[in-house]
């Protein structure tokens, strides 16, 4: 009878546990979608995106208006390799809140991870035309040399050599360059985009 005592109180104070989130305020229990937004940019920088895009899922599932989410998702969704949802909460966001870089970034490179290169170019210099030294603000070392690569190599990708030399050149090493109509220069131009992906 002790035994079975012990675990109906375990049980219940499981269930307890789950109503009323361990006293925990992180765990999204009475919190608004602001303050869910808010706590998921704060696991995003602290470089936990699965949390952060538990908060900015919960936080939609509060208020499916709440765009700041949808955007804060993209972000995390990217550094999860989840380009598809990334891209699809960039693409919600901008529907709404047309024109801010960050997200347009965000796009360019979600789009590129998923082998779209004509999209990936045309965000990747929307956001260039824009602001050509971009940095994203929640996470400066994301920024404009980032954008720059993705719209090289889909420039090479679609094959746009010149484009790509152009970029690299413009962007990323004003030195590089090669004759991008002779195969050896498309190869040198090849070598240069995987340099600087692993540099």
């Amino acid at each position: 009878m002790k035994g079975r005592n012990v675990l109906l109180i375990a049980a219940l104070c499981s269930l307890l546990l789950l109503a009323y989130g361990c006293g925990d305020d992180d765990d999204g229990v009475d919190q608004t979608a602001e303050e869910l937004i808010k706590q998921g940019w704060a696991k995003f920088g602290a470089g936990d995106n699965a949390g952060a895009s538990g908060d900015f899922n919960a936080a939609l599932g509060l208020d499916s208006e709440a765009y700041e989410a949808y955007f804060g998702l993209g972000w995390a969704e990217l550094r999860l390799s989840h380009a598809g949802i990334a891209e699809d909460a960039f693409v919600t966001y901008l529907a709404e809140k047309a024109g801010l870089t960050d997200a347009r970034a965000g796009l360019a490179l979600a789009y590129h991870a998923q082998d779209k290169f004509d999209d990936a170019i045309d965000a990747a210099k929307e956001v260039l035309a824009a602001d050509p030294t971009w940095s994203f603000s929640t996470a400066p070392e994301i920024d404009y040399k980032d954008v720059a690569l993705v719209l090289a190599h889909s420039y090479y990708e679609t094959a746009d050599f010149s484009g790509s030399l152009q970029t690299i050149k413009t962007y990323l090493d004003s030195t590089f360059d090669v004759d991008p109509s002779t195969p050896e220069g498309r190869k040198q131009l090849a070598d240069k985009l995987q340099s600087l992906y692993s540099g």
